[in-house]
């Protein structure tokens, strides 16, 4: 009987390539199963921003402006035709039926009504320009700030409604004749400084003080209290504030000069002149500071670390000496101060409306003006009062789930490759060298067999 030697069967691929196609197609699937989940989560990385979905509601709390706003229709004809300034008698002579006219209209008139209706500021030049030609600025909007002068009250008489009259020193000084019907806060007298808004009539003389002036003449419907000017503010001191800056505490911010300095200096100053870049950072151990020393803060520039806005709107001011129409306003806070006395601040910015909502991220400098009191839960709290020049998005740091998984995958995917790699070249050279011991036997059993001496039967 003859045996036959059994083989072990070769775990080479039959063309001699590296892979068999079972190997092979096991390795494309792989691969395509890579390239799907990596795929879907490169996708779901980029199209949400890197970011953690947006937290909802999130809103802006503000009043909205308005963008379209009905104005009064002011009788120009009529008052021009009851008018008459051309000579120094007529401007010297006040028109009552005029006078009466003007300040039935002037009723209708408010606020708002200014920059719709083209108003403009009074000063000297443009007090010389319209008396040089009144009767093209009849009922022409005006608005003057300046000091009271030769103040009398008028009773009602006939068609003529009770109303106040005076001289109005303005800023540059130039003056004004006024009349108006009401006081805004308190009644008014010589040397108290007031805004008035209104229109002009004529071009009036009067003695004044033992000298003729002719100036314009300005029927409004009320006077409120106002301010002289700061001007361009370019510098801040300690010293601006005072010395007892513990006062501040009983007093509105809006109220004080001090305030308005700060807010004038941030719209004045040249950004290039302070190094933000060295200025300190409100901290957990700045804000502490604060907390136990505000004074030491002032016209300190601050820069506040990453934080998250708790409200913002955008709010308009009363008269103000910084001559700001409008702030934006709200609250702030950041994680390092959650532990201080004080873990939000209340911010006022003249910036352009940046579109921030509540819940944004944001990282702001600005200066420290004052410590205000608010209600909380728990009782009364305090709260740190900063002008900001700047307010700029935070850009949070990318979300790493997605790119840690996808990190992870591709590093086991490619190691699981080299493994696979490294165990098949192994295996193949193990199966060689099985193969080339193996014909090495036979051929030292053929070799010993063919040497040996036969034996007959």
């Amino acid at each position: 009987m003859k045996f036959e030697t059994s083989r072990t069967p070769s775990t080479t691929p039959a063309d001699g390539k590296l892979f068999t196609d079972r190997e092979r197609k096991k390795l494309l699937f792989m691969t395509l199963l890579f390239a799907v989940v990596s795929g879907s989560m490169i996708w779901g990385w980029m199209t949400s921003g890197g970011k953690a979905p947006e937290d909802e509601p999130r809103r802006r709390r503000e009043s909205e402006p308005q963008t379209a706003i009905a104005t009064p229709t002011f009788r120009r004809d009529e008052l021009a035709a009851l008018t008459k300034d051309g000579t120094r008698e007529e401007r010297a002579d006040l028109e009552t039926a005029a006078l009466a006219l003007a300040l039935e209209d002037a009723r209708l008139y408010t606020w708002d009504h200014f920059a719709p209706m083209n108003g403009a500021e009074l000063a000297a030049p443009l007090a010389a320009e319209l008396a040089a030609n009144p009767a093209a600025a009849r009922a022409r909007v005006l608005r003057l700030r300046g000091r009271l002068s030769e103040f009398v009250s008028y009773p009602e008489s006939g068609t003529l409604p009770a109303h106040y009259r005076a001289v109005l020193t303005l800023d540059d000084g130039g003056r004004a004749f006024v009349a108006f019907q009401s006081c805004v806060d308190y009644e008014f007298g010589n040397d108290d400084y007031v805004h008035l808004d209104g229109l002009f009539v004529k071009t009036l003389g009067r003695e004044v003080a033992g000298s003729w002036l002719e100036a314009p003449l300005v029927v409004g419907p009320r006077a409120q209290v106002s301010y002289p000017a700061l001007g361009k503010v370019t510098s801040l001191a300690r010293s601006d504030w005072g010395e007892d800056f513990g006062r501040y505490d009983e007093v509105s911010t809006n109220e004080r000069e001090e305030y308005w300095r700060v807010v004038s200096y941030a719209r004045d100053v040249d950004p290039t002149s302070i190094e933000w870049d060295k200025a300190r950072v409100l901290d957990a151990a700045a804000m502490a500071e604060l907390s136990e020393d505000p004074a030491s803060f002032l016209a300190v520039p601050l820069r506040i670390p990453p934080c998250r806005i708790q409200d913002i709107w955008t709010q308009r001011q009363r008269e103000n000496p910084a001559r700001v129409a409008s702030l934006t306003e709200g609250w702030i806070g950041a994680n390092v101060w959650l532990r201080t006395p004080n873990p939000v601040i209340q911010f006022t910015t003249l910036l352009p409306d940046p579109g921030y909502k509540i819940g944004s991220e944001v990282t702001a400098r600005g200066f420290f003006v004052r410590m205000n009191q608010y209600e909380a839960v728990g009782g009364t709290r305090k709260a740190p009062v900063f002008v900001l020049t700047a307010l700029e998005p935070y850009e949070l740091p990318k979300e790493s789930v997605f790119s840690t998984v996808l990190y992870i995958v591709g590093g086991t995917f490619a190691a699981i490759v080299g493994l696979f790699w490294y165990l098949l070249r192994r295996d193949r050279a193990k199966a060689a060298e099985l193969d080339a011991e193996l014909a090495r036997r036979r051929r030292a059993r053929r070799t010993g067999a063919t040497a040996k001496p036969g034996t007959s039967a």
